[in-house]
């Protein structure tokens, strides 16, 4: 069941018109709606007072004194980007402005004389509209936060973090990871995660992926595990590696954290080699 939208009791609407009976009949019937009015009466005051406040929607008149209502149209999207501006127009026909709004970005337009229930109706669309757009704005807003956040624990981290496709091949990985392997990013962008594995590993993971594939059963994700891996130069080293998988579409992705365990299997070893 679609969730309903209820305009705000605080939402800001600016009136601009310069027929005093038509500024006050729209006041009060959106003020009796709870609403929070400003006026306007000429182009250029309807431009400095948006300069100034943030409003949820606006009644523009396109016929005004001083600057014409396109133009006031234009600037006031260029100052702030997304707000709905609804059209109040006298004219008996939009033919020869309608192209014009809609490149302008007018959100609605609307007949006089003044028709109250769809003035009322247009309102609360272009105020939905103007929450749904916050909320969008938000929720990009969150998802570059999250991006940045990720991003500087991928490039400072100690243990390599490789990312891979459905297929198994590498997407991208960090400067740890770089070091590790000594294979630059760039150098191991598309290439197969087999290749940081030593031969006898391959095939085991081949059919390993064709059997997550095929019936989505993980047998090492979220687990870590003790293995090899093989350096650009071939030398194969201990490591300790930890799978995750996240789907972003159709089909998961892999990120593998992957930590060189040499130095603790050689403390190791000579703690035996002391106790002994």
């Amino acid at each position: 069941m679609e969730t309903q939208y209820f305009p705000s009791v605080s939402s800001s609407i600016l009136l601009v018109d310069d027929e005093p009976d038509i500024l006050l009949a729209l006041q009060d019937l959106l003020e009796g709606e709870g609403y929070h009015i400003d006026v306007a009466t000429t182009g250029e005051d309807a431009l400095e007072r948006v300069k100034v406040c943030t409003y949820d929607t606006v009644l523009l008149d396109i016929r005004l004194p001083g600057i014409d209502g396109l133009l006031v149209l234009e600037r006031m999207g260029k100052l702030a980007p997304g707000l709905p501006i609804i059209i109040l127009t006298s004219c008996t026909t939009l033919d020869s402005v309608t192209g014009p709004l809609d490149k302008l970005g007018a959100f609605e337009f609307l007949h006089k004389p003044i028709n109250r229930p769809e003035i009322k109706t247009a309102i609360r669309h272009a105020l939905k509209a103007q929450h749904l757009g916050k909320k969008i704005e938000q929720a990009n807003h969150a998802l570059v936060e999250s991006e940045r956040r990720f991003q500087a624990v991928f490039h400072a981290a100690n243990d390599a973090i490789v990312l891979a496709n459905h297929h198994g091949r590498i997407l991208s990985w960090n400067p740890a990871a770089e070091l590790m392997f000594g294979y630059s990013a760039e150098e191991i962008f598309g290439q197969p995660l087999t290749a940081i594995m030593p031969v006898r590993y391959r095939e085991a993971h081949v059919n390993g992926m064709a059997r997550l594939q095929a019936t989505g059963e993980p047998h090492v994700l979220g687990k870590t595990v003790s293995l090899h891996g093989l350096r650009k130069n071939g030398q194969e080293f201990p490591i300790e590696l930890s799978l995750n998988s996240w789907n972003n579409g159709r089909h998961p992705s892999y990120s593998g954290f992957i930590r060189d365990i040499s130095n603790r299997l050689s403390s190791d070893l000579n703690q035996d080699v002391t106790v002994n």
